[in-house]
């Protein structure tokens, strides 16, 4: 059979389509179609509480005055946001996750969801462990080889800056989360400095018509900073949230594994079988219980973990040397 140039045009129009179709979807879940995390460092409940700059932003959502971190330091949170598990990492060293470990990004692209990490002063497509004021272990996504060693996901590892940019271009993903600078997010500073640029970010960015249309945002920490203390941490929900909850307060005992079932169970997405399946660990933002058909597990106060040990586990003492297929050394610092 000949084919003609007009053909094989016609052709390769089709093909392209059908093969960008799924990024062009609009997926819609079942209470909210995006989330946007924004993450901030080792600040106690009580102090971010007494601070003007983020008390008066709680009046826009639902304080959660009971939701914790998984463990210390800040590393092992940030990958159990991604993979449901701290596996065992238990410091902030460079580690490499084995490419055959499951994460959040693989149940998102089962579904044909979307999904992009914005990291603030980040270059596009450094996977190195510091560079200004980014340090690659408040990044949740790169530390897994799943996505560091895959081109196409590690381009979904974007600089801050793009947020903006997606969202006047009406392209925001289904998952989303974004990571302040190590001034900006309290770390080498602290929660007022923070909350002074959590005020600036939210006139520029958060509080956009665009981004608000059916997005949840959670702003929280990664831990607290009083280690022998429980860790509990300041967090909020803005978005996609009832008019009237708005400057409420849910007791309910969340952790970051609540956050990963609350996705899970939005986009039925199924789960990594870690901490999001743990009842004891996973409850749901209590408001979207009803519309998710989720029930929540109650913690009697007695039964709250401190959650303030590391955990030991697969990658305990395995940082780059022994996890990198490769071997050799990490980029430099």
């Amino acid at each position: 059979m000949r084919l003609t140039l007009a053909s094989l045009i016609v052709a390769a129009t089709l093909s392209i389509s059908s093969m960008a179709a799924p990024l062009a979807r609009d997926q819609k879940g079942k209470a909210f179609d995006h989330i946007l995390q924004v993450w901030f460092e080792n600040q106690d409940f009580d102090v971010v509480n007494g601070i003007s700059s983020w008390t008066s932003l709680a009046k826009e959502g639902i304080l959660l005055s009971n939701f914790n971190a998984i463990t210390h330091p800040s590393e092992p949170n940030y990958v159990a946001a991604g993979g449901g598990s701290n596996f065992g990492i238990d410091n902030d060293d460079y580690y490499n996750i084995p490419a055959n470990i499951t994460t959040i990004y693989d149940l998102l692209e089962k579904k044909d969801l979307t999904w992009k990490v914005y990291q603030e002063d980040m270059p596009a497509g450094y996977t190195g462990y510091k560079i200004g004021q980014y340090v690659r272990k408040h990044n949740p996504a790169v530390i897994f080889d799943s996505v560091a060693q895959n081109p196409d996901r590690l381009a979904k590892i974007v600089p801050g800056s793009e947020l903006d940019d997606d969202i006047k271009a009406g392209t925001l993903p289904n998952w989303m989360f974004y990571t302040p600078n190590m001034l900006n997010d309290a770390h080498d500073t602290d929660a007022k400095y923070a909350g002074n640029w959590l005020q600036g970010f939210y006139k520029s960015t958060l509080s956009n018509p665009t981004l608000l249309n059916n997005t949840l945002i959670l702003l929280t920490f990664d831990e607290n900073d009083t280690k022998k203390e429980r860790n509990r941490v300041w967090s909020l929900l803005l978005g996609a949230i009832p008019e009237e909850l708005k400057g409420t307060t849910d007791d309910t005992y969340y952790s970051h594994y609540s956050t990963l079932n609350t996705v899970e169970q939005n986009f039925d997405l199924g789960n990594l079988g870690r901490g999001d399946a743990d009842k004891k660990e996973n409850n749901i933002f209590d408001f979207l219980s009803k519309t998710l058909g989720y029930t929540n597990t109650p913690i009697p106060t007695e039964d709250i973990p401190l959650n303030n040990e590391a955990i030991p586990g697969l990658l305990t003492g395995k940082s780059f040397n022994q996890t990198h297929p490769n071997g050799g050394t990490p980029p430099a610092f």
